[in-house]
């Protein structure tokens, strides 16, 4: 599936990575900019009597193993590259996740906590990985994928395929880019707003 990595100008070294190592950076989730991310309330049968102590620090210690890279389904979002790409002067990274990578998730968007039942409850490992899958609703904009990995980075298995400039990029950069995408064999093409939503077009 195709996934895009918005960057802004000023963080052009960490797309260039992306382009020249083929990966992705992972990030301890707790740097994230959602002030909730992690967060996750519990609940359980008002009869049982057992003690889910050991349980919740066990879920808490895995979520403390697991980074974060976040992409997003799409590049046409204008609150996206605003928010992340310095309102149009930044980039876009296209890369190609695999469709079937435990560690590619679509995140699901729920409530201000994820909710865990311990009545359901399996194991520490997925039920950290079930949280630091969601996020709160207010975010379903940014139709986010995320990759959630035990170390710092995470292997693409194929090239980057493509780039996309902010139409206010520096034509310094823009040139920079060129030369790069030339040399990669990378398609090129630049952001542009119409009435039908956020186009790109080759340069």
């Amino acid at each position: 599936m195709k996934a895009y990595k918005f960057r802004p100008s000023s963080q052009l070294a960490f797309a260039l990575d992306i382009i020249f190592n083929k990966r992705l950076h992972c990030a301890d989730w707790q740097t994230l900019n959602d002030p909730m991310e992690g967060m996750f309330a519990y609940s359980y049968s008002s009869s049982s009597e057992k003690d889910h102590s050991h349980q919740v620090e066990a879920i808490i210690r895995e979520k403390k193993q697991i980074k974060i890279c976040s992409l997003s389904k799409t590049f046409d979002s204008h609150l996206l590259w605003s928010h992340y790409a310095s309102g149009f002067d930044g980039l876009v990274v296209e890369v190609e996740l695999p469709d079937r990578d435990e560690r590619v998730k679509d995140v699901i968007y729920r409530g201000i906590f994820a909710q865990v039942s311990m009545e359901e409850y399996q194991n520490a490992s997925d039920t950290a990985e079930t949280i630091l899958s969601s996020k709160y609703n207010e975010w379903e904009y940014e139709k986010e994928i995320r990759v959630l990995n035990r170390s710092e980075w995470y292997s693409l298995r194929k090239s980057v395929t493509k780039i996309i400039i902010g139409h206010r990029m520096s034509p310094a950069l823009v040139e920079a880019l060129k030369i790069i995408c030339d040399k990669k064999n990378i398609c090129l093409t630049k952001s542009t707003i119409t009435d039908d939503g956020i186009m790109d077009f080759p340069i």
